[in-house]
């Protein structure tokens, strides 16, 4: 595992970062309570999740040979560092709890209505050990496989919303109807907890990518356009729905989808879309739980096969303690996204601060010493 996870090359790291940051978001229109200026939240969130990309970009390159675990302890001290390593940690084992969580959801409520949903989530849970026993480069390889299979498939949704003439933009209408509050309150912190300040976890990945120097580049770019991407996502189902029947829904992109008639023969495509949300499910799965195991690697010399081995039943278990699906949505979308902000923006910002002018002298007495 060691030296499989030293080859991670910039155009790898990019494909991560759209696949992951695609993920399970277009489940959910967010930013609701925007209404029709959902997308514009959206917009806004994104332009402040580039910012921090670009904090948690400047601490990586204080040490570029350490993760995250190495970052804290860099900043922090051994003590402290490890313990908010540990707690990092956990915080990834419950996002790929949620996601888990999301495909048993969505495979009951769309293709396998009669299948114990406790099944659904071993079977999910056993691929992604799998995944994480087989390596970081090969899962993203598996990464680069997928893009293209995702990336042509919205395209040519999006493509047959507009033959159908299902789009409106006058749904969109009127723009800041109730003022940029509404907008800025809807942005703050929800949308840029998720989905855009969960690249964080490029804090585990990205030292495996220090032998490139288009690394940092590769990051911005993919971000930008998969920002891109989720925005356009949003405004087209806006646009499909409309704001009132949008929250309404509880996955707006496949009621958006199902309304597809075309010459009395394309129909029921709910099914790509199903398909679809699979592929970033297991992306996002796989992705927080490995960052989980190499952060726990990391911070308490846990050997990966090991780490993997605890992680997995721990996440399995706790998909099982919300108990409706209902609530499991009001925990991630409302709960979740007022807690994480604390790892996700004030951490790393107090890491920039305090870590001026001595951090990166520090890792590189550490580098020097025998």
């Amino acid at each position: 595992m060691g030296k499989e996870t030293s080859s991670v090359s910039a155009g790898q790291i990019a494909i991560f970062i759209m696949m992951f940051s695609i993920g399970s978001t277009p489940m959910f229109q967010l930013g609701t309570d925007a209404k029709q200026d959902s997308w514009i939240a959206l917009a806004a969130a994104a332009v402040a999740g580039l910012g921090m990309l670009w904090v948690y970009r400047t601490l990586q390159n204080r040490a570029p040979e350490e993760d995250m675990g190495g970052l804290l302890k860099l900043h922090f001290g051994k003590v402290i560092g490890i313990v908010l390593g540990v707690a990092m940690s956990l915080l990834f084992a419950y996002e790929s709890m949620r996601n888990v969580r999301d495909f048993g959801e969505l495979t009951l409520s769309t293709l396998l209505p009669q299948t114990p949903m406790w099944c659904v989530m071993l079977i999910i849970t056993g691929i992604a050990y799998y995944t994480v026993s087989k390596g970081l480069t090969t899962f993203f390889r598996i990464t680069q496989i997928l893009l293209p299979v995702l990336v042509g498939s919205y395209g040519l949704l999006l493509l047959l919303l507009l033959i159908g003439g299902l789009i409106d933009p006058q749904r969109l209408q009127p723009v800041l109807e109730n003022g940029i509050g509404p907008v800025l309150k809807t942005a703050f912190p929800d949308l840029l907890s998720f989905p855009f300040n969960q690249v964080i976890v490029l804090l585990v990945f990205w030292k495996y990518a220090t032998g490139s120097k288009k690394t940092g580049a590769a990051s911005y770019t993919a971000y930008i356009a998969v920002a891109l991407f989720l925005i356009a996502v949003n405004a087209v189902i806006m646009m499909v729905l409309g704001p009132a029947l949008t929250e309404l829904k509880t996955l707006p992109t496949l009621e958006a989808v199902v309304l597809i008639r075309l010459a009395n023969f394309i129909e029921r495509l709910d099914i790509l879309v199903t398909m679809l949300l699979y592929i970033g499910l297991y992306v996002k799965i796989a992705g927080m739980y490995f960052a989980s195991v190499l952060l726990l690697r990391s911070c308490c010399k846990v050997p990966l096969k090991v780490g993997a081995l605890a992680i997995a039943p721990l996440i399995y278990a706790a998909s099982f303690l919300e108990p409706t699906n209902t609530y499991h949505l009001w925990a991630g979308l409302e709960m979740s996204v007022k807690m994480t902000p604390f790892f996700q923006i004030v951490l790393p910002l107090l890491m920039l601060i305090i870590g001026i002018g001595w951090v990166k002298r520090k890792a590189e007495r550490q580098k020097a010493s025998p």
